[in-house]
């Protein structure tokens, strides 16, 4: 599904009117982006691998494809600071987490770390949107929602009742 369609049944469910390029689509489309930088936060990193040839002893951050959160491994010592990581000259190889980031309403919604499903992110956006309008019974029914689309993700084994 792209999230263009999934803003739209956000915007059914709040009973507002949200066309591409409109102020309300790009509210819920901000949305949308908060929600999956909350989970790739929050709950479970989102994990890349790149390899760099090394030249000035350092790697500039904005060199990353996808926006750099923080080191998972490297095969080298390193340094982070502010903008960079500094590195010996040669092939380097860092594992990284990063923050996603849908960049049009054309984006295939993917699951985020492997929490993240499409209902999980319609419930997200709803209790984002009703939180930056002040709708707080609102915001707690679809963040509870949510909350539980997310546990529900990570669950392993048999269902068990509970009496």
């Amino acid at each position: 599904m792209k999230l263009k369609n999934l803003i739209q049944d956000a915007a059914n469910m709040l009973g507002i009117d949200a066309p591409q390029k409109s102020p309300n689509f790009s509210i819920l489309f901000r949305c949308a982006n908060l929600v999956v930088s909350n989970v790739a936060c929050n709950y479970e990193d989102c994990v890349a691998t790149q390899t760099f040839d090394v030249t000035d002893g350092r790697i500039d951050l904005s060199k990353f494809k996808k926006t750099f959160l923080k080191v998972k491994s490297c095969n080298v010592n390193y340094d982070l600071y502010i903008n960079s990581l500094s590195v010996p000259n040669g092939m380097v190889t860092v594992q990284y987490a990063y923050i996603p980031k849908f960049t049009s309403g054309n984006n295939v919604i993917t699951t985020v770390a492997g929490r993240l499903t499409e209902s999980a992110l319609l419930y997200g956006i709803l209790a984002e949107y009703a939180s930056i309008s002040g709708l707080t019974d609102e915001e707690k029914r679809y963040n509870e929602k949510f909350e539980d689309l997310l546990f529900a993700c990570t669950r392993t084994g048999s269902a068990r009742v509970m009496k």
